[in-house]
């Protein structure tokens, strides 16, 4: 299993699912480490192929750049299944298998429930002015919540002031971008986040500008973000962000190594199958309102409090 990069605690709570259901499976997991560097990713697929593995996992790290590798490993005659960030849709190659998330949904129901939150504050669609944090372009997943965040603020007649754009999903980016947005437009009142792993820097943006408020308090900025992280469930309990929707890790864990099995002993997935060739999770939209009662959220059960 190779993954983008071993960094936080997004990325090891996917590895123990996984080699979790693996042992479950008597799979052996191997766990390689992209450094979120797509040479060295496409370097330890090949280190792979040459020990003679039986099937690939692999979350990409540039979901262009990991295209190369399909071919490679289908040549040596070896399935490859996809682990969370799809590869470029256009591609001519694709995975064997793959377990992701439905992002541009995940994305758009966030800010539907903030939209909510708005309304029910009395804050009319047409006085919202949007700061949008966009994730790595690299990455098919930052892609598709840009989607998501586009077509909700579509819908409800947002203005998207400013747009700025996290390569690396770089935290230094998030900062900067976001205190020259604040310092330019402090009419913004909503934030949409392409991942709880950016709000650090742009929480610092706001606390530097005197911005960073609890819902209820004049001046609150609205914040609508992805996937649960820790942090998130932290400033969710403070009132400092307002909704998070939850990544379905285990779900993806659970599918792709079923995958893996099926695969080593011969299946084909297909759009009719079950699983799918491609299958797209999804998760609960996590808010101050039901984040105590909704179980199994990743943020909640790694917390570092738990360690």
């Amino acid at each position: 299993m190779v993954m983008s990069h071993q960094t936080n605690d997004f990325q090891t709570t996917i590895t123990s699912a996984a080699i979790a259901k693996g042992e479950e499976l008597g799979i052996e997991v191997v766990i390689f480490d992209g450094e979120n560097d797509a040479a060295k990713q496409s370097q330890d697929i090949d280190d792979l192929v040459a020990r003679g593995v039986d099937v690939v996992i692999a979350m990409a790290v540039d979901s262009k750049a990991i295209i190369s590798s399909i071919r490679s490993v289908h040549s040596a005659g070896i399935p490859i299944v996809g682990y969370m960030r799809p590869q470029d849709p256009g591609a001519s190659v694709k995975f064997d298998g793959f377990a992701g998330q439905d992002t541009v949904a995940q994305a758009y129901d966030a800010a539907i429930a903030v939209s909510k939150m708005m309304e029910a504050d009395g804050v009319q669609a047409k006085d919202v002015k949007v700061l949008h944090v966009v994730g790595d372009p690299k990455d098919e997943n930052a892609l598709k919540r840009k989607q998501g965040f586009e077509k909700a603020s579509k819908e409800l007649g947002w203005t998207i002031v400013t747009e700025i754009v996290c390569d690396g999903w770089s935290l230094d980016k998030a900062l900067t971008g976001a205190t020259n947005a604040l310092e330019a437009d402090n009419s913004i009142n909503l934030a949409l986040l392409a991942s709880d792993y950016l709000w650090p820097g742009v929480k610092t943006a706001l606390q530097n500008q005197n911005m960073l408020k609890m819902r209820g308090e004049k001046g609150h900025v609205y914040i609508a973000s992805q996937d649960l992280f820790p942090v998130g469930v932290d400033d969710i309990k403070a009132g400092y962000m307002d909704a998070s929707t939850v990544l379905d890790m285990n779900g993806m864990a659970v599918t792709a190594i079923e995958m893996t099995k099926r695969l080593f002993a011969g299946e084909k997935f297909s759009e009719t199958t079950t699983p799918k060739q491609f299958n797209w999770m999804s998760g609960p939209t996590i808010t101050k309102e039901n984040l105590d009662s909704t179980a199994n959220l990743w943020g909640v059960e790694f917390h570092p409090d738990k360690k």
